[in-house]
């Protein structure tokens, strides 16, 4: 009578291989692999640059890999507290048009100082630490687990809201982030940044959970996206299109994303309200801003 194949050699080879076949393979495949890093080209100034950083918030990361569902919460509230205060918020406003030269005052003011806070409201009472989801019918348990390091992109026509809710969003999940700016809102983003890292070190966390590129270029971002565990892209279509094609898993967002639809259930004073403010606020230099309205024919 034939036995039963062991499952463990439906598992992995390896596994059914004896002991000295085993180390042999591994040692030939390390062997295969330094030889492959041997023959690597030397990393630029600005991959090496970038290495650095990266280096620097995976360290960080690795410190509230273990952090409980109320630590990360209590850190992305005083994140977003430490740039939605009035009176901050009024500087950082100023501050971003005065640079970038896009938008307004007024827009930029209610981003930061309502935009955070709203994002921060979305995200609060989510689960983000152990298990999130169970299914048992099926008997599925879901268990959050961080990413890692986030490379992100921040774009000219958002660079007061963008950082900080990117930044709240990887934290959340016990992930580090890494924001690599525009060039024409380097200034701004670096302000940002500094005032998050801040409110890090003031709750006992790692600074270095948020990091970013102090002067920014096309190649440390390519670098960036190359080098992290995902990326978090906003920005031109190019920009997106170089993010998708990284080798990196990446979300990308760009302009001509809102569309708005109204058909007969509408309040149509409402509506137009609303579609006027989106396209009026910050002078639609937001890629949130709506993009186009369809309407029902028998509007």
């Amino acid at each position: 009578k034939a036995s039963r194949p062991r499952p463990s050699a439906y598992i992995h080879p390896m596994l059914s291989l004896p002991s000295r076949a085993a180390r042999s393979l591994a040692a030939r495949s390390s062997a295969r692999w330094l030889a492959t890093a041997a023959a690597a080209p030397p990393l630029s100034a600005d991959a090496q640059e970038v290495a650095a950083l990266v280096a620097r918030s995976r360290a960080a990361q690795a410190q509230i890999a273990d952090y409980s569902q109320q630590q990360v919460d209590d850190l992305i509230t005083a994140m977003v507290w430490s740039i939605a205060q009035e009176d901050v918020a009024k500087r950082i406003a100023q501050h971003t048009v005065d640079e970038t030269q896009l938008g307004n005052y007024d827009g930029k003011y209610l981003k930061i100082f309502r935009k955070t806070r709203a994002a921060l409201m979305d995200i609060i009472d989510d689960k983000s630490v152990g298990v999130i989801e169970e299914l048992p019918e099926r008997g599925v348990v879901k268990i959050a687990k961080p990413v890692g390091v986030i490379g992100a992109l921040s774009p000219s026509t958002n660079p007061e809201a963008t950082p900080v809710i990117k930044s709240i969003a990887a934290v959340k999940g016990r992930n580090s982030i890494i924001i690599a700016p525009h060039p024409r809102a380097q200034k701004t983003n670096a302000l940002i940044v500094e005032l998050m890292r801040g409110a890090l070190v003031r709750m006992g966390a790692p600074a270095d959970l948020v990091i970013g590129i102090d002067n920014p270029s096309v190649a440390k971002t390519n670098d960036l996206m190359q080098q992290t565990d995902r990326v978090l892209a906003t920005g031109g279509g190019a920009m997106v299109k170089a993010a998708y094609s990284s080798g990196t898993p990446a979300l990308g967002v760009g302009a001509g994303n809102a569309v708005v639809t109204v058909d007969e259930s509408a309040d149509l004073d409402d509506a137009a309200d609303k579609i006027a403010l989106s396209k009026t606020l910050d002078l639609a230099a937001s890629c949130s801003s709506d993009n186009s309205v369809v309407l029902a024919r028998s509007l």
